[in-house]
């Protein structure tokens, strides 16, 4: 899930620069993580699901994709992909569950 954060505040910096980038994202990012998994918490199915994310001034577009997944110890939260702002961001199974 670090990575994950890492990947998003990389993207973050890029639009805002270091010092902006860094203040936005430290609040921003784990808001948007900590919203998201409350909406794979609340979904009723085991499909994919997406939510979409924008700061107020409309520079950062995120969208999260999820689901829910049965493991051997019950259900998992899986976050499956993360775009922002038309940039898709390379997850492998590190960044993946909440």
């Amino acid at each position: 899930m670090e990575e994950l954060r890492r990947l998003i505040l990389h993207e973050v910096v890029r639009t805002y620069g270091p010092i902006q980038g860094q203040s936005i994202g430290a609040i921003i990012i784990p808001a948007f993580i900590g919203d998201f998994k409350k909406v794979l918490d609340n979904a009723d199915t085991f499909d994919e699901v997406f939510e979409e994310y924008m700061t107020e001034d409309k520079k950062i577009h995120l969208i999260l994709e999820g689901r829910r997944k049965l493991g051997h110890k019950g259900v998992k939260l899986e976050i499956t992909g993360a775009v922002v702002n038309d940039n898709r961001l390379h997850l492998t199974e590190e960044h993946c569950y909440v």
